[in-house]
């Protein structure tokens, strides 16, 4: 189930962030500082949700996790807007699946369940990017309606990227 992040979530958390420690590269869709305690994460999320508190070149953004049985399995991330910086790397939605949960569907769920949100912000199409070399997460994005753009180097990430668009009409 999508959630947004609770004080009471801190263990869930620490064991999710945990998960990411060996393989920092993978997570996409958190922005936290790893050393925050839970509360300043929650005050954190609930203020860019909000629009308040943003860095500087950053859009509001949402941030939720899937969480089942008590445990984070994920987190995904809705950037409101586009900037340039955002249509060359990120696009609106970000997510990651912790290592022992891939292959689960985890992320083609989570996917799903947020496009919902994406349309009560008023997005009529979504743009997603992942690494050409990432068919889990191309997979989770075409599975869901995202028709590829284009695939194309990308400079600033130092590799081939996909950028596809998902219809929200």
């Amino acid at each position: 189930m999508l959630v947004s992040l609770g004080v009471h979530h801190g263990a869930a958390l620490e064991a999710f962030l945990r998960e990411f420690d060996s393989r920092p590269d993978e997570l996409h869709g958190y922005f936290c500082d790893r050393a925050w305690p839970v509360e300043r994460v929650v005050e954190t999320l609930t203020a860019w949700g909000r629009g308040e508190g943003i860095e500087e070149g950053w859009v509001p953004c949402s941030t939720w996790f899937w969480e089942v049985g008590g445990e984070l399995q994920g987190v995904i991330n809705v950037r409101h807007r586009l900037t340039s910086q955002l249509e060359q790397v990120g696009g609106h939605v970000g997510y990651s699946v912790v290592p022992s949960h891939r292959r689960e569907g985890v992320a083609t769920r989570m996917l799903a369940v947020v496009l919902d949100h994406c349309r009560e912000l008023g997005i009529r199409r979504a743009l997603l990017t992942c690494d050409a070399d990432n068919p889990g997460s191309w997979k989770t994005i075409e599975g869901n309606g995202g028709v590829l753009a284009r695939e194309d180097w990308q400079p600033s990430e130092e590799r081939v990227q996909r950028w596809y668009w998902i219809e929200l009409i």
